[in-house]
């Protein structure tokens, strides 16, 4: 299976975040899927990366998953890029990235991050909705972080400003077990 991961580049966060960052990181190299992420060597980013290298290494069922950086020219430029990486997309700017990563995954995970978090959530739940793809949006949700979206997303459908179940699009998930449960069975156990 091939994760795409959205998070911050931020550093200066609470520890919980890069804690379950790298239990996430290290789950999915573990367990020989791929990593496709933005290719960063800044936060967040960083640690998701350096962690899916380290489950890679510790693998027993023999499969080996690749780790692919989406990596916009301003990232290279400014001499950020995640290395060791298996393979580099490069793009132009942030929208084509986001674009990438979608395209390049199979599931979506959004870990706590800020304004490019959001903007990336919502790039993959508005292009389902009008149907360029089925992608589901897991949303894990370390430490309540993602509680205050959760509650705007209850009050745009309590006011009828989204059409159907935004739950159908969007997972709000509170532990590793339930982005596990969820990215490998594509629906709630």
């Amino acid at each position: 299976m091939f994760i795409g991961i959205f998070c911050s580049a931020n550093a200066n966060i609470p520890d919980l975040y890069f804690e379950e960052t790298k239990r996430l990181g290290r789950w999915i190299g573990e367990n020989g899927h791929s990593l496709v992420w933005g290719g960063c060597s800044l936060g967040l980013m960083e640690t998701v990366g350096r962690s899916f290298l380290e489950g890679r290494s510790l693998g027993t069922d023999g499969s080996e998953g690749s780790l692919i950086g989406v990596v916009p020219s301003i990232i290279e430029e400014r001499g950020k890029v995640f290395s060791p990486m298996d393979r580099t997309i490069r793009c132009s700017n942030l929208s084509q990235r986001k674009d990438l990563i979608v395209e390049n995954s199979d599931v979506l995970i959004a870990l706590p991050g800020g304004i490019g978090t959001l903007d990336e959530i919502f790039t993959v739940v508005s292009s389902s909705t009008i149907g360029y793809h089925s992608k589901k949006m897991l949303i894990y949700d370390v430490g309540g972080f993602w509680q205050p979206l959760k509650n705007l997303m209850d009050h745009l459908e309590k006011e009828g400003m989204i059409r159907g179940d935004y739950r159908s699009r969007i997972v709000f998930c509170s532990s590793l077990d339930e982005i596990k449960r969820f990215s490998l069975s594509g629906t709630e156990d």
